[in-house]
């Protein structure tokens, strides 16, 4: 018997989906509001622009705002990016932030594209018990005998769809 073979999934059509069915835009606006909370992050880069001296300087306060804010960005506008950047990193890296939901979404996107024509392996709201690395699961409104049949398929697909050089517990890309 000549089983099927499995057809790899790009970085590519995970990124298209992703895009396509709104995960890309929905992670992005959590990041950026996670981003606009950080306190500490907006209290130093008031600090910064409060200690240029492009601010400080005699007749800051007779320009144009157009023009000093342009004189405040040049003189600091790197520091303040490399601020925003680092800020941004810690989100999506940090285990408190957005990591876990990143790849919990990126790992849902492969298994529906890994296994077409299987059993849904995700909800539109991302609500469904899918298993993680470290034995943890996304909380969702679904009866146990949904939640193991979908891990069963999620479980299936994982196996079919990887190689051997490939870990099967992260799409490609992200090993």
């Amino acid at each position: 018997m000549a089983m099927a073979m499995a057809r790899k999934i790009s970085k590519e059509e995970i990124v298209e989906k992703l895009k396509d069915d709104g995960d890309f835009d929905r992670l992005r606006l959590k990041i950026i509001r996670r981003l606009k909370d950080n306190e500490e992050l907006r209290n130093n880069m008031i600090s910064v622009v409060k200690e240029s001296t492009a601010l400080n300087r005699p007749g800051a306060q007779n320009m144009k705002t157009r023009q000093l804010s342009d004189a405040i960005f040049e003189e600091v506008g790197s520091k303040m990016l490399s601020q925003l950047s680092d800020g941004l990193w810690g989100i999506i890296r940090s285990e408190e932030g957005m990591k876990n939901e990143i790849r919990e979404t990126v790992q849902s996107v492969y298994a529906t594209l890994s296994n077409p024509g299987g059993e849904k392996c995700r909800l539109p709201e991302h609500k469904i018990r899918t298993p993680v690395p470290g034995g943890e699961t996304s909380s969702c409104p679904v009866s146990k005998q949904k939640q193991e049949l979908i891990h069963g398929r999620v479980e299936e697909s994982k196996g079919e769809a990887c190689s051997d050089e490939e870990d099967p517990e992260l799409p490609p890309g992200f090993a």
